[in-house]
């Protein structure tokens, strides 16, 4: 992915909405849907991490084959350059294993309040470092701050691990276990961050949105439904109780829509600021998590959030009427 070959798009100006605003505000829908699908997940934290991410792709598929066929009748350009395809089949199977596995994962090791704002700050210090070097997006003076506000962030919710974990229940105390928990957290905002970049350099080459999201999931469902298979067996997946079925299946409907309006985003606007927006989870998922699921409260975890607010408030431009000043 070369930027001198590949320059990122700037978002069309014309049309009654302004494209900045209608981005900023499927930025904004995204974090508030996936806060949904993270609480079902956080809800079967119980069940095999794999199982979950390959049951979760399902919705998705589903959705996205009516659309495409939608495209199709009207005569709307589906299948990009292979060369696009494949590309974006890597960053899908990149995705969906290092990122839903490992952050399902670290759902049952850390709780919800810690894993969420850790998968974001890995997320967006990631995407500023790839979208510089792979899309050519400028990473201001400010924006540095920001991501350096951030990290700051990601080590202060680390210390909160072991207090948010004592909460989850009866779990080993081992401390290699606790770090493998935020690693993992950490981790699946790089693959995330690795995916949200690929998307928005497949859609600045006029890939479908249908059929960038189709390949992503299937991806998923193909790889992780296979591993599942050979895991658990059919035997332990017909296991699986009608109200656990119900919550992934409502989670990956969550997740669908959520991922339709992160792309949108994403094509509309730059990558830092979509996940800036999209890492208002972080305050959502500390209210759910607490709320909700009883994860415990401490110091690490309010200071932590507080330092992810800072970060993604100094993310935003001085100036008043665009989120986001082209550069």
């Amino acid at each position: 992915m070369n930027p001198s070959l590949y320059p990122p798009s700037q978002p069309s100006r014309s049309g009654v909405i302004d494209p900045v605003v209608f981005g900023t505000l499927c930025g904004l829908v995204s974090a508030a849907v996936y806060t949904g699908a993270n609480a079902c997940l956080r809800a079967v934290n119980h069940l095999d991490p794999v199982w979950v991410s390959a049951v979760k792709a399902v919705p998705t598929v589903g959705c996205m084959l009516p659309w495409m066929l939608l495209h199709y009748r009207h005569g709307i350009r589906l299948m990009p350059g292979w060369r696009v395809l494949l590309v974006v089949a890597a960053a899908g199977l990149c995705g969906q294993l290092l990122g839903n596995v490992s952050f399902q994962w670290a759902l049952g090791q850390i709780g919800m309040a810690l894993t969420v704002p850790l998968t974001l700050g890995g997320m967006i210090v990631c995407a500023s470092v790839l979208g510089r070097l792979f899309l050519g997006e400028p990473v201001s003076t400010r924006m540095a701050l920001a991501v350096s506000v951030l990290l700051v962030a990601m080590v202060v919710l680390s210390l909160g691990a072991e207090d948010a974990r004592r909460s989850l229940g009866p779990v080993a105390s081992d401390p290699w276990l606790l770090a493998a928990g935020v690693a993992a957290a950490g981790g699946s905002g790089l693959a995330y961050s690795v995916l949200n970049v690929v998307i928005r350099w497949s859609v600045s080459r006029h890939a479908s949105l249908p059929v960038t999201l189709f390949t992503v999931s299937i991806m998923g469902l193909v790889s992780l439904g296979s591993i599942s298979a050979d895991r658990l067996g059919w035997s332990g997946m017909a296991e699986t109780t009608a109200s656990e079925w119900w919550i992934m299946l409502g989670a990956g409907v969550c997740n669908a829509v959520a991922f339709v309006a992160l792309t949108k985003s994403l094509q509309l606007t730059n990558v830092v600021y979509v996940n800036a927006l999209n890492a208002t989870q972080a305050t959502m998922a500390a209210v759910a998590g607490v709320l909700i699921f009883q994860e415990a409260v401490s110091g690490a975890l309010v200071a932590g959030v507080g330092l992810t607010i800072v970060g993604l408030l100094l993310m935003r431009k001085g100036r008043s009427g665009s989120a986001v000043k082209p550069e």
